[in-house]
């Protein structure tokens, strides 16, 4: 009991989910001692296999930089050697290399840099998980097929060859005896081949089994909005079918939240909502839905379990336009918020509605809901390359367009949720980028540990129960305690109105970005749309 808790302590930290859907690349952007780095992971989607590392130092003269793979699992102790990143000769100051990951789970990089700043390390967090399966090419088959008639014929020819040739004395000819024990041998020889064959056939195909059993299967929820009392209420149940030896009750929370939860209008993606349910049970979760307009809509929920893997359940949902009213039987997630602008298909005008969170139409400039404005520091009809790391830079403005003072929300200075517009990529990210937070924190003191396995909590119940006391003890905190707990060390006073978030988009087609940052204890969103070759 006093590990668990004192681990939940730990999960105060800044905790920040890679949830994502489509979007497999991990983006770091901070310091390594004393250089600025950008660190750029593009993952294996087959394991074993290998991530491509690439690090960008924004200052200081490095000598040597090193890439490290590292399991939650395994620990320092029992991970490979580092291998080496080296200059890439036409960029100063970037370096790439690659590392190899032979199981899945929760891993990370550990990039090392050396130079005349001295030695920095950063642990940058990834989900090592087979996502796909390798076709063999139909010429790289038939090449092996030949081969392997090749091989079975000179081997057959051998034990022919070993029991007959082999026994005659130099000069004599062959015999009928002779003969009769080449066919023997040659019989034998390929009873061995073809035994040798069926073998491996079926390891082959046991092998192919196993990888099959361990290739990631995202978990499958069934998400539905009932009338309780004159309020819409949204239930989330997981299915436990899909569960596949992973337990709910081992969830921890991402930002104080054990679920953050966003909903866009499906083909309009006009409308937008970041909600946090409740738990009811390991399977069950609830929130209190805010007044959206009626339609369908897309629904993606993240999740991190205590090793630091995170996942993002979707589903569609079909809001009714339900009757509104006063009584609410659920009370909503103080953090709870949703906006509306206008759609990504039509010219329409912005919905009316005072009773609907309005946002001004996307654009480079961006009216908020205090009458403040953001402003994206992009070229206009700028359009952007697939898997190239892009800082989108965001700067506030109060009504008076003064620089804005801006507070954390969630523990962060501004939140990112970025849609492709078919649905098919979603990604939930912040200024350090699409890392988790709670992952760098718990590999990093699994590496200061020197045991070679991890120790696992003993009992679901306790460990969910630890969880829920951490909740309720936050829920109780002044906002400025809870942000300290949150982020502690960070000054939560006078902080710029500049937000930089790191992203790189990992498919052609158009986005739509939903920026949410804090002032003034308000919660405002802003939108913008973003073109992708």
């Amino acid at each position: 009991m006093k590990y668990l808790f004192s681990l939940f302590v730990g999960f105060l930290l800044p905790l920040l989910a890679q949830a994502h859907v489509g979007s497999s690349g991990v983006v770091f952007e901070g310091v390594a001692g004393k250089y600025p780095v950008q660190v750029f992971v593009q993952p294996p989607d087959v394991i074993p296999g290998t991530a491509k590392v690439t690090v960008l130092v924004g200052m200081g003269r490095v000598e040597h930089i090193s890439l490290k793979p590292i399991y939650f699992s395994a620990g320092d102790e029992g991970s490979p050697q580092a291998d080496p990143a080296l200059p890439v000769g036409s960029e100063p100051g970037q370096f790439e290399g690659s590392v190899w990951f032979m199981e899945t789970g929760s891993a990370s990089v550990q990039v090392t840099i050396e130079g005349s700043l001295g030695k920095g390390i950063v642990v940058v967090p990834i989900v090592a998980v087979s996502t796909a399966t390798r076709e063999m090419p139909a010429v790289t088959g038939w090449v092996l097929v030949g081969l392997g008639v090749l091989l079975v014929g000179l081997m057959t020819t051998i034990f022919g060859a070993s029991l007959s040739d082999s026994l005659l004395m130099p000069g004599q000819s062959d015999t009928k005896t002779s003969r009769r024990r080449r066919v023997t041998g040659s019989v034998l020889g390929a009873t061995f081949c073809f035994g040798i064959l069926f073998i491996g056939n079926n390891w082959w195909k046991a092998r192919a089994d196993q990888y099959r059993d361990f290739l990631y299967k995202p978990y499958r929820a069934t998400s539905s909005v009932t009338n309780q009392a004159g309020q819409p209420v949204l239930t989330l149940r997981i299915d436990s079918t899909s569960q596949h030896r992973r337990s709910l009750s081992y969830l921890v929370p991402d930002h104080g939240k054990l679920m953050h939860l966003f909903l866009v209008r499906q083909g309009s993606m006009d409308a937008f909502a970041h909600l946090h349910p409740n738990r009811l049970d390991s399977l069950t979760f609830q929130a209190a839905l805010p007044d959206l307009p009626a339609g369908k809509y897309l629904l993606y929920a993240d999740m991190v379990r205590y090793q630091g893997f995170s996942y993002t359940v979707t589903d569609t949902l079909d809001i009714p336009a339900l009757p509104r009213s006063t009584s609410k039987t659920l009370a909503a997630d103080p953090e709870d918020t949703y906006a509306v602008t206008s759609s990504v298909t039509t010219q329409q005008p912005l919905l009316g509605d005072r009773a609907i969170t309005v946002c001004g139409k996307p654009g480079l400039k961006t009216k908020l809901q205090d009458g403040s404005t953001i402003v994206w520091e992009a070229q206009p009809n700028q359009t952007f390359q697939t898997g190239k790391v892009y800082s989108l830079n965001f700067s506030i403005l109060t009504p008076e367009g003064k620089p804005a003072i801006l507070q954390p929300y969630l523990g962060m200075m501004g939140h990112a949720a970025v849609f492709k517009n078919d649905g098919q990529v979603y990604i939930h990210l912040h200024p350090t980028g699409t890392f988790s937070s709670a992952s760098q924190q718990i590999l990093e003191t699994r590496i200061a540990e020197t045991e070679r396995k991890a120790r696992n909590p003993s009992s679901p119940q306790v460990f969910r129960d630890s969880v829920d006391q951490v909740l309720a003890k936050l829920a109780t905190l002044p906002e400025a305690a809870r942000d300290a707990a949150l982020m502690p060390g960070m000054k939560h006073e006078g902080h710029t109105n500049h937000l930089s978030i790191p992203y790189a988009f990992p498919q052609s087609g158009a986005y739509r970005i939903w920026v949410q940052v804090k002032r003034e204890n308000r919660v405002l969103t802003g939108v913008f749309d973003a073109t992708v070759l």
